[in-house]
């Protein structure tokens, strides 16, 4: 698809995992995504999840990232997956990813920070 720019907000709803899957795989057929914006705060969603979700957002064209998933029960595997997916996003520029309150030992922690650490990352929240 065309899809550039996506603005997907299902806080405090009853999603889960099913849904993470379903994103990360719709995610993964948009090359040409440059800005993605996801909040699944306060919903079911685990590390089945988020790892799928995570794994969708590893697309070449991707410049700007806001990955919300405050008070859920994703944990490790989730952040060992967004690690590994943004260390694939070449152009990304700007991040912010937020994981209160949610099983994210420092595990998890590293391996996110480990995607991170890219010079080209201008605007690290």
């Amino acid at each position: 698809p065309e899809l550039q720019d996506l603005d997907c907000r299902l806080n405090e709803t009853a999603v889960g995992d099913k849904t993470g899957v379903a994103l990360g795989r719709a995610l993964g057929g948009c090359d040409k995504l440059t800005k993605v914006f996801v909040s699944l705060e306060g919903t079911k969603l685990t590390d089945k999840g988020g790892q799928a979700l995570a794994a969708g957002l590893n697309r070449p064209e991707l410049q700007d990232l806001d990955c919300r998933l405050n008070e859920t029960a994703v944990g490790d595997k989730t952040g060992v997956a967004l690690g590994r997916a943004l260390g694939g996003c070449d152009k990304l520029t700007k991040v912010f990813v937020s994981l209160e309150g949610t099983k994210l030992t420092d595990k998890g922690g590293q391996a996110l920070a480990a995607g991170l650490n890219r010079p080209e990352l201008q605007d690290l929240d």
